[in-house]
């Protein structure tokens, strides 16, 4: 097999053909939460794992869930300024398809949102967070929110004290197959039967190639946003110049947040090459 072209479980592609696998997810799953899970139904199973050139905007590809609970779990490589607001609005992705017009609000089910993390996300050195919300002024009160987010910090998985979480976080972080370790052993596994499927992998590198494109054409659009402000500023001063242009980076960041929401990343290359229509979706998302 090309080496060159081996998808390993840190491509989204693949971590989503893997998860799809009731089994594999259900034994995940349980490792997370240290509980157990009942049978796993899937939404929008076959569109996870299919390359797309769209696959940038945030939205819930595919959730498992069963009878009184939802599970989420995404896979985030980069490290990403915005994965608190990320949560947010995937938790309000999950709430909004869960409850039916009308019904009372005790009907939205417990759901849990996993972030599995190449990085440490929130830079605490924790390898797993558990966030809830809570109340500030007395902690020992039980918020019943039924909402559970966690992330798995994969690049302090020595931390970890559970051998069977540490060994799954190894994995993702190294690639080290735990071959005692029966679910890191199913997943490598499920990742050696994908790479055989040759037309798959060649899609998702293509895909991906596409994707980097992309991250790169929004790296040289915010250095010109940077470069921009700054000549503006510059006929009023050094110190003021370099002060605009960050500002104008931070007002592209901004509408770069905004467009993925919306789910128009076509209008982020457009904003990156045509100013006056980057000025158009400033005044239409108030930034």
């Amino acid at each position: 097999m090309d080496k060159e072209k081996f998808v390993s479980i840190t491509n989204q592609f693949m971590f989503n053909r893997v998860m799809i696998q009731k089994e594999i997810c259900k034994d995940f799953l349980e490792c997370v939460l240290n509980k157990q899970i009942d049978d796993l139904i899937y939404k929008n199973a076959e569109q996870a794992i299919e390359p797309r050139l769209d696959f940038k905007s945030v939205r819930l590809d595919l959730f498992a869930k069963t009878k009184h609970e939802v599970f989420d779990i995404e896979l985030q490589i980069q490290q990403r300024a915005d994965i608190a607001r990320r949560y947010r609005y995937y938790q309000a992705s999950i709430d909004t398809t869960s409850l039916d017009k009308g019904a009372d609000y005790d009907k939205l089910p417990i759901s849990y949102i996993i972030f599995v993390c190449n990085h440490d996300p929130f830079k605490a050195g924790l390898p797993v967070y558990e966030i809830e919300p809570i109340c500030r002024q007395d902690t020992s009160l039980d918020i019943d929110s039924g909402i559970h987010w966690i992330a798995l910090n994969c690049k302090d998985y020595k931390k970890t004290k559970d051998k069977h979480l540490l060994s799954f976080m190894e994995y993702v972080f190294t690639g080290k197959i735990d071959k005692q370790d029966k679910l890191v052993k199913s997943i490598a596994s499920a990742v050696d039967r994908a790479n055989e499927d040759r037309e798959w992998v060649n899609k998702v590198f293509s895909v991906s190639t596409i994707g980097e494109d992309w991250e790169r054409e929004v790296r040289i659009a915010r250095r010109a946003a940077l470069k921009e402000g700054e000549e503006r500023g510059l006929k009023r001063g050094r110190a003021e110049g370099l002060q605009q242009g960050r500002t104008e980076a931070a007002r592209y960041d901004s509408l770069i947040e905004h467009l993925f929401a919306a789910g128009r990343e076509g209008d982020v290359l457009k904003a990156s090459k045509d100013p006056a229509y980057r000025e158009q979706l400033f005044k239409e998302f108030g930034i």
